[in-house]
């Protein structure tokens, strides 16, 4: 699902996804992440965009090589799942915005987000 509002100084479009299980195919994941792919190519360029929802993937704590991508407060340990979402975050330039700070790890939701360029 994809909502879009208008806002200043730019249009804000939430896209909720749930990503597939571990007990899917390889080629049920890969599907899913070309979904989602087309769906932010179809946004206009210049909106901040949120991916919130199940991404089903735990990214682990070490972001060694994830900079850019993920914070230091990840959860868990990295399973296949996290190491696509983190691959997908990387290429989309995007970021895991759940990592970027310390929660409570109850209150940790899955949200992938536009990085802020300045």
């Amino acid at each position: 699902m994809v909502a879009r509002f208008d806002a200043k100084p730019c249009n804000i479009a939430v896209v909720q996804v749930y990503a597939p299980t571990a007990d899917s195919s390889d080629e049920d994941i890969e599907e899913f992440y070309k979904q989602l792919e087309k769906v932010l190519k179809e946004l206009p360029r210049k909106d901040v965009k949120l991916i919130i929802g199940d991404w089903n993937a735990k990214v682990g704590t070490d972001n060694d090589g994830y900079e850019a991508v993920m914070g230091r407060y990840g959860y868990g340990q990295r399973n296949a799942r996290g190491e696509r979402l983190l691959e997908f975050a990387l290429h989309q330039e995007m970021v895991i915005c759940n990592t970027r700070y310390q929660k409570k790890r109850t209150a940790k939701a899955d949200l992938v987000g536009t990085r802020w360029k300045t």
